[in-house]
Order: C-alpha cells, then structure tokens, then sequence
C-alpha cells in the first residue's frame, strides 16, 4: 500500500513539473526572460552561438515613439469654384419734409439735418436735393464745419449738391443757414426748403467675399517643405483688385490678368494642421475663380538613426563568439500588422510581426568602432522601446 502511495505521488510531482514545464515554454519570450531571469536570442540568427549568456552591456534604449511612412511626395487640395460680385443701388440716406431758415435783424433761424453712415466704403456719388420753396437771400450749407454750398437761389428747383466723402464721417451734420439783410433791417432773408433728401448709391460688397476650406494631416505639416495656390479669374466687366488670404495671411494682391491662370507660391509656415482656410476678396466688377488648387511639396522624410560603439576587444569577442549582440523592439498592445525594413550599418532585416517584440541578433551586420540602427516603417509602426544589448555567453 505504501509503495502505491509512493507511486502515485511521484507520478502527481512528475505530471506538474511537466505543466510547469509547458506553461514556461509557450510564455513570450520578455516574460520567460523575466521569469527565469536570462535573455533570450531569436533561434533563427543565433545557429553559431551555444551555451549560456548574460548581459554585459546595453548599447541602445530608446524609444522610437510613432513612425509614419509618407504615402505621397505631394498634395494637391483642390477647392470649388467661387463666384465674387458687388451690386449697387440707389439709397435714401436722410430725407426731411420741410426745412425752414431765416435770419433778420432780430430774429435768426438755422437748421441742421443730421444722418449716420456706417460704412464709408461702400457709398459713390453721395448729394443733397431739395425744393426751394421760398428763397430770398444767400443759402449756405455746411457740411460738418466745411461750407459745401454758397448761392443766391432764383428758383425753386436745384441741381443735386454734391457731398464729398473727404469731409464726411460715420455722424454727419447739414446746417442750412441764410445770409444777413445787412443795413435792411426791415427785411427778413428767409428759405423754405422742401423734400429735402441726402441719396447715395450703396454698393452690397456681401458677395465680394468667398471662403473655402481644406484639410491638412499632421503628416503633412509637419514636412511641409513648398506651398503654392493656383486658381484661374474669370471676369465680367471692369474689375479691381482681386485679394486671397491663406489663414488670414495675404498671398495675392492685384488686378488679375483674366482668364490666365495664376500660380502663386507662399510659405509653408501659413498652413496649420486640420483645417484651413482660403479666402477670395474682389473690389468691384465680377470674377468667377475656377480651378482653385492648394499644392504641397512634402521634404525627404528622415528617419531616426540609433548609434552604438563597440570597442575593439567587444568586436573581437564578438567574432570569437564570447559575446553577442541582440536587438528588440517593442510596441504598443495592439494586433495590428506591424511592417518595416530595419537597417544596421546598411545590411537590410526586414520586420514582419503580429507579436508585441520583435528580436533579432546582429552579430552578422556589426563593424568595430560605430554602428548605426535605422528603422524605416512600412505605413504606421509605434515603437515603444528600442534595446541594443551586448551580452557574455558563457
């Protein structure tokens, strides 16, 4: 019964030594390298060494963060065409019933008309007209201090009386004044002004304006090496300037040369990764702009070069087979295919893993003195750690 016993436990110590066993061979290979506290090489670039290693000396650790291969050299946004227009109409800007002056020996009478005006800009041909009623003596009219208008009136009707912009502002006073009777004091000289109106014509600048929007990635901006806009004017009539603005930055500024195309470069440094915008301002007339492109020029991406030296003594032990050198990468918990050609001092390994770490020995591809690691993605690859290690093997 007690040899049975005995059987039986030796046989329960055996079957979990041999679970213990597989639980550790199938680890992946950092946790194995933990648990048992010893480094593992790739099998498939270590047939020539054998035996027992421990770490000697890490030569790299970095971390290589996100690496982005460019898909393209150059991009082109391309924006819909635009349409800019102003359209001008008559306007009544102040207008007044009556208005009546005199000015006596004892008795004086003037009047004022006060309008505003909130856009200077948009206003041509700005007059005052009105009914002279009854009109005895000289009318004067000043137009905010500045005297506009000086006549002895013979009849009802007036030419429109022009109001020059120069001596204009956003609040405005008419004063309407008579002249004196001088040595007559009998007399009164007096004006009877009817339908006094203040016109101009108003030009609606809403639609000299057009906005478009495009999208840049972070790739792009940050690689940016040329920009240029290309866009063809169109017009209709006598036409202005004709303003762009990339991201509030003016780019353009001229009479267009219609219907031939226009190819304007601009820093790079106006262009914002997301969204930007380009904006088309006309001064009078109409311009259609067709064929509006934003194109790109993108540097030669320069990827990271991890340097490392072995000593003359590291370098002949190497080629003795006394000491080795291994390189993992590790990245970021995902599944994602992660593809990249790994060159160390010019000799090409090339990285294809679903795993977490990625391994490889470099003994084959050292040189004594320095040594260069370049990684080169093959679209998105995020490496969290990258470990050159020199070990002893025993």
């Amino acid at each position: 019964m007690k040899k049975a016993q005995a059987s039986g436990a030796a046989a329960l110590i055996a079957l979990i030594a041999l679970f213990v066993l597989l639980y550790i061979l199938f680890l992946p290979a950092e946790l194995r390298e933990d648990l048992l506290g010893e480094p593992t090489l790739d099998g498939d670039d270590n047939d020539d060494n054998s035996g027992e290693v421990r770490i000697n000396r890490t030569l790299v650790k970095e971390s290589p963060g996100l690496l982005d291969e460019m898909a393209f050299k150059e991009y082109d946004h391309i924006m819909s065409t635009v349409t800019l227009y102003t359209t001008t109409s008559a306007s009544v800007l102040k207008q007044a019933n009556s208005l009546y002056i005199k000015n006596g020996v004892f008795d004086r009478q003037d009047s004022t008309l006060t309008f505003r005006i909130d856009d200077l800009d948009v206003l041509e041909n700005v007059m005052l007209s009105f009914i002279a009623k009854r009109h005895s003596g000289t009318l004067k009219v000043s137009l905010n201090g500045h005297l506009i208008y000086e006549s002895k009136l013979e009849q009802q009707n007036v030419e429109p009386i022009v109001l020059e912009k120069e001596y204009m502002a956003n609040d405005n006073d008419l004063v309407f004044s008579v002249s004196s009777v001088g040595w007559a004091f009998w007399k009164t000289n007096e004006y009877e002004l009817q339908t006094v109106q203040v016109t101009s014509d108003v030009s609606d600048i809403s639609g000299q304006e057009s906005k478009n929007i495009f999208l840049v990635s972070t790739t792009e901006k940050h690689n940016l090496d040329k920009a240029k806009i290309r866009f063809v004017p169109e017009c209709s009539g006598t036409v202005g300037r004709l303003r762009v603005y990339v991201n509030n930055n003016n780019v353009f500024d001229s009479v267009p040369d219609c219907g031939s195309p226009v190819l304007q470069e601009f820093s790079p440094g106006y262009l914002e990764a997301g969204e930007n915008r380009v904006v088309f301002r006309g001064e009078g007339g109409r311009f259609i702009i067709d064929q509006i492109m934003v194109h790109t020029d993108l540097k030669e991406l320069a990827f990271p070069t991890y340097f490392f030296d072995l000593s003359d003594d590291e370098f002949r032990d190497i080629e003795k087979n006394e000491k080795t050198v291994n390189m993992t990468l590790r990245f970021i918990e995902d599944e994602e295919l992660k593809k990249a050609d790994i060159y160390t001092n010019g000799r090409r390994t090339q990285l294809y893993t679903h795993d977490l770490t990625w391994s490889r020995n470099l003994d084959n591809s050292l040189e004594e003195g320095s040594n260069g690691i370049k990684i080169e993605p093959d679209g998105t690859l995020e490496a969290v750690e990258l470990r050159v290690i020199l070990y002893d093997i025993e």
